[in-house]
């Protein structure tokens, strides 16, 4: 009677160190943008606190990603969300009355580095993808559970 070999599940891939390092960096570039641009445009126009709950959520995100604790799938869905919530809290910057140039330089200052995170941490997520496929692929004990799934 054959035996079959049970090998474990490949480990779950986790973020590098660069990875939490940009996030770490959104934390801080959020936290000043909350403090510089949110708060003005929250005594403005209060309702304007509920749209910012999503960025709230992904904040407590980016803290989670900053410790390192979650998978790079996760953390693709994480940036994919922040690249929109950016891009809303543009739009909702633009619906102030009548910015101050302090505010409208420090929008820009904001929004520039976010994008700049944003990007690096995807990209940076898409070259570990692409590394670890290309990995697969030479990997011996791959091709042959692909041959046998081939053959079936």
């Amino acid at each position: 009677m054959p035996t079959s070999h049970v090998h474990p599940l490949p480990p779950v891939p986790t973020l590098s160190r660069l990875g939490r390092v940009l996030a770490g960096a959104q934390v801080l570039k959020e936290t000043l943008s909350m403090v510089f641009l949110g708060l003005p445009l929250v005594k403005a126009a209060p309702l304007v606190l509920l749209s910012a709950l999503p960025g709230v959520v992904l904040y407590l995100l980016h803290w989670h990603l900053a410790l390192g604790r979650v998978g790079r799938a996760f953390a693709a869905v994480v940036w994919g969300f922040t690249l929109l919530d950016e891009l809303w809290g543009l739009l909702l910057f633009q619906e102030l009355d009548s910015p101050t140039r302090a505010q409208i330089r420090m929008l820009h200052w904001s929004y520039f580095l976010g994008l700049g995170f944003i990007l690096l941490a995807l990209g940076e997520l898409g070259w570990r993808w692409q590394r670890r496929r290309a990995k697969s692929r030479r990997n011996v004990y791959h091709q042959a559970i692909l041959s046998a799934r081939s053959r079936q």
